[in-house]
């Protein structure tokens, strides 16, 4: 076999090789090193965070503030468990592979609720965030990473990467081009801050993600979740992805053991 003909058939390889196969941007490397050590961000199969969510909505009037626990776990390969309980109510959404759904239910009567399986638009943005919270910005799942160059954010000197999940899926990430640090990550009008810092296992994770949203309105939702703890590898309980059985118990009947 000729040079060339070893040569073409090797550019065929790299074209046909998975792109998480692929060469990536350099500072992508540098990020996953400012998180903490290579082996140890591949050992981690599940995240447990706990704290608790401030929103301001100014487009709800009086009902503009909330406050509410959190209660968020990701699992390895595709799952994850919201839990935000407020005042009034608390809301459950779950992603369990290809399914997703969400439950409302009223705290002092839980005989209300709203309970509804989430559309496939709905399902790709929690499997995309699953991803990214799992993966350490490695090339997302049947998508792509595109370094776009150098831009300042916050008089910071980063290089910017796109992370693309497919159509309409875009983290739009900026890197201090020094350090490794995101600055900030931008997910179409609504932007991601960082602050703060809780290391698990030599591991650094934000204390606090502030979220910012501009409405056609032009007023502005914040959302602000703090971390109080962050456990990894944590033993999944049964049927923490199932769907929760709603059936009220019949007049009369015993109460199930250990109920």
């Amino acid at each position: 076999m000729s040079k060339a003909s070893a040569s073409i058939l090797l550019c065929a390889a790299a074209l046909l090789a998975p792109a998480s196969l692929r060469a990536e941007p350099a500072v992508v490397a540098l990020a996953r090193a400012y998180l903490g050590p290579q082996s140890t961000l591949d050992a981690i199969a599940s995240i447990h965070y706990v704290g608790v969510l401030d929103r301001l909505d100014p487009t709800r009037g009086e009902k503009s503030s909330v406050h509410a626990s959190l209660d968020l776990t990701f699992v390895k390969p595709m799952s994850q468990r919201l839990v935000a309980r407020g005042e009034k109510v608390t809301m459950t959404t779950v992603l369990d592979g290809y399914d997703a759904w969400d439950l409302v239910r009223d705290n002092n009567d839980p005989t209300k609720y709203r309970l509804r399986w989430l559309p496939a638009n709905d399902i790709k943005t929690l499997r995309a965030n699953t991803w990214e919270n799992l993966s350490y910005y490695r090339v997302p799942e049947g998508g792509s990473i595109e370094d776009k160059g150098p831009a300042t954010v916050d008089d910071v000197v980063c290089e910017r990467v796109d992370f693309s999940h497919g159509p309409g899926i875009l983290y739009e990430r900026y890197f201090d081009r020094d350090t490794g640090r995101l600055v900030l990550t931008v997910m179409g009008q609504e932007t991601f801050r960082e602050t703060g810092e809780i290391r698990v296992d030599g591991v650094r994770f934000p204390k606090t993600i502030i979220s910012r949203t501009k409405t056609s309105s032009g007023k502005e939702i914040v959302s602000t979740a703090t971390f109080d703890s962050i456990v990894l590898n944590e033993p999944t309980t049964p049927g923490m992805f199932a769907v929760p059985d709603l059936t009220p118990p019949k007049k009369g009947a015993a109460p199930a053991a250990g109920k």
